[in-house]
């Protein structure tokens, strides 16, 4: 009886044995896959960390927005990866470091270009004739995955909601153009310019069931009446860095190559819904992702979004 006592004490000693070995093997194999990810992470973390970028008055160009800051979510990065099983980039959570300034104390001033420190451009359209061309555009812009600001002048949106509430609902962003585009623009009164503003915003709001916040102004012209009269609409007035043209003329080839002559990052792109521009458009946006630059839409910019994580 003894002995039978001792041999299933011997077997049990054994399996619990092998069961610990195993434990441990799987264990340490456990231990050392965290240990690897966490070594990583903390390596890649080092050397991807973005510092904010405050907005600024610049003596050439006026109100440059500023650019948030950007840094890895150790936590939120390191569980992912755990969950996985391995380092991977791909699963990286970044949170943003925020600027110290308000740029809605720079608001009265317009906006030429975004900050030099984004490897990215913004694509502005304004329109106010163009229906088919622009449609063509919108085409082009969804199958590339590329979002833009159109500026509506407040008549065409008025004929054209469905134009408007797609662009919308596509993602991009609704900026005003006046309502009616006037030839004599520079010569209206503070009350003029408020009215054309506020009319405007009145049409597009409707449409898109959200406040209009940016504003070009016809032609590019403005004043101190007309930045008022944005600023008291609560509107920043946006220019741009770099223009087509294209309401002169010129194929598909001139009209990249005028903006490849002004392009820098943080670029604002004119163009309007032109036959060349719309030829032009797919080359030129193949072109800017082939140079490494993103896209924004103006809103990111004026907010100091940073797409770029890695």
């Amino acid at each position: 009886m003894k002995q039978k006592i001792g041999a299933v004490l011997g077997i049990v000693a054994y399996v619990t044995l092998l069961i610990g070995v195993n434990f441990y093997h799987k264990a340490y194999s456990v231990s050392n896959m965290n240990d690897e990810i966490h070594l990583k992470l903390v390596e890649y973390m080092e050397t991807h960390r973005f510092e904010a970028v405050e907005p600024r008055i610049d003596s050439v160009w006026d109100f440059v927005p500023g650019l948030v800051g950007a840094e890895v979510d150790y936590e939120l990065s390191y569980n992912k990866m755990l969950l996985n099983g391995e380092f991977d980039p791909s699963l990286i959570v970044c949170k943003k470091i925020d600027y110290k300034q308000d740029p809605e104390q720079f608001r009265e001033r317009p906006i030429y270009k975004g900050n030099e420190e984004g490897q990215y451009v913004s694509l502005l359209i304004n329109v106010a004739w163009g229906e088919e061309e622009l449609d063509k555009m919108m085409t082009i812009l969804d199958r590339l995955g590329v979002r833009a600001t159109f500026f509506f002048e407040g008549r065409y949106a008025e004929n054209h909601k469905n134009q408007v509430l797609k662009l919308y609902n596509d993602g991009h962003l609704i900026g005003n153009h006046s309502y009616s585009h006037p030839s004599r623009w520079g010569g209206f009164t503070y009350d003029q310019y408020v009215e054309e503003i506020k009319k405007t915003n009145d049409v597009l709001s409707s449409i898109i069931n959200e406040p209009i916040i940016y504003f070009a102004p016809p032609a590019g012209e403005f004043n101190d009446r007309t930045l008022k009269a944005a600023y008291d609409q609560g509107m920043y007035s946006i220019m741009w860095t770099a223009d087509t043209i294209d309401w002169m003329g010129g194929s598909a080839d001139v009209l990249i190559s005028r903006v490849m002559k002004k392009l820098e990052p943080g670029a604002l792109i004119l163009m309007h819904p032109k036959p060349e521009t719309v030829i032009a458009l797919e080359p030129m946006i193949n072109q800017l992702k082939e140079k490494g630059y993103q896209f924004k839409t103006v809103d990111e910019i004026v907010q100091g979004t940073r797409p770029e994580c890695s």
